[in-house]
This record gives C-alpha cells, sequence and structure tokens, in this order.
C-alpha cells in the first residue's frame, strides 16, 4: 500500500528515515530531506529520499499529526497520522494510506510481524542510542526492514548508516536496484 504524507508518496516499495531530535535550521537537516509539515512540536521524518515531520506554522495545515489523541482532528483535516492504536485511527476515519503505526523502541520480531500483516506503514524507534556505533542495532533495522516496517525513528547523526543499511536490504529485496554493481572482480 502506498503511504501519502502531505504531498509526498512512499510507495509499497519505499522505506522512511523520521528525524529525531531538535533541528534548529536548515544547516541541522540532511541533505536531500523533504519536509512534511506535523500538528506536533516533536520532529520526525520519513525516507529512502528521507522525509521530516517538522512544526506546522499557525497558519498551515498540518499533513501529519503525531498521537493516538488526535485521531479525530486526522481524519476531519485528511492529514496523516502516527499511532499506536490503529483501529481507533481506522474508526475514527484516518485514511489507511496516511496512517503510521507506532510499533515503540526496538519491538520483538513477533510484534513486527503482527503490526505488518494488516499492510499498514508501521514505524520502529532505533533513537534512544547511537545506532551507527552498534552493529547491533544496525543489524535490527535490517530484520526489521525485510519484515515489513517503513519507518525508522533515528536521531540526525544516524541518518547515513541507517540510510545504507535501508538501501542494502532494498536492493537485497529486489525493491530496486542496488546503488554500485561490480562484476569480474578478478
Amino acid at each position: 500500500m502506498e503511504l501519502r504524507l502531505a504531498s509526498r508518496v512512499f510507495g509499497a516499495g519505499d522505506l522512511a528515515i523520521w528525524l529525531t531530535g531538535s533541528i534548529d535550521g536548515a544547516e541541522d537537516i540532511p541533505e536531500g530531506v523533504d519536509i512534511v509539515t506535523s500538528a506536533r512540536p516533536a520532529p520526525a521524518g520519513p525516507g529512502p529520499v528521507v522525509a521530516m515531520t517538522v512544526p506546522a506554522p499557525a497558519y498551515a495545515a498540518p499533513g501529519l499529526y503525531v498521537g493516538d489523541e488526535l485521531a479525530e482532528e486526522a481524519a476531519k483535516a485528511g492529514a496523516g497520522l502516527v499511532c499506536r492504536d490503529p483501529r481507533r485511527a481506522l474508526e475514527a476515519g484516518v485514511r489507511p494510506d496516511g496512517l503510521i503505526v507506532d510499533a515503540g523502541p526496538r519491538p520483538s520480531v513477533q510484534r513486527v510481524e503482527d503490526m505488518t500483516k494488516d499492510g499498514l506503514a508501521v514505524l520502529v524507534r532505533l533513537d534512544d542510542e547511537p545506532v551507527r556505533e552498534d552493529s547491533g542495532l544496525l543489524a535490527a533495522a535490517s530484520v526489521y526492514a525485510w519484515l515489513g516496517v517503513r519507518v525508522f525513528a533515528v536521531a540526525a547523526p544516524d541518518v547515513p548508516a541507517v540510510r545504507q543499511v535501508l538501501d542494502m536490504v532494498a536492493a537485497i529485496k529486489g525493491d530496486r536496484p542496488p546503488t554500485l554493481a561490480r562484476r569480474g572482480l578478478a
């Protein structure tokens, strides 16, 4: 299923990186980042084209709401929603292609399998420790991506390492071609 956040559309094979932490200005945004507005001041972001949510200006209609309690508002606005309770969100009228289900920090494989079987986009949080310094967390990110997780919450310094892992998984699964292919290395 496609994931539509504001004007950004993520295809079925697209994975996303949600940028967490404070973003003070344009100089803090990693290269290639798209902006999706959010109703909450919690910076976030999707993409192997990386997308990031930032607080919406008071005059702007938010493209993404964060929190179960905002399901009704997101439905009225036709906006996306990040939440833990997809049933409540769907009953409130949130569009399935705008719904991201938050699995929390480093969930079990069984939990991820259960959450991804409905075809909704699932978010896993890897932002509580430096991912780039822990090969186990990078390996976990690859397993989550293989199981169907579409959105990964990481701190800005971890974006390059996590993006490389997600690109590798997408190439191995056949969702997109490898960035660099070498043959005949004799």
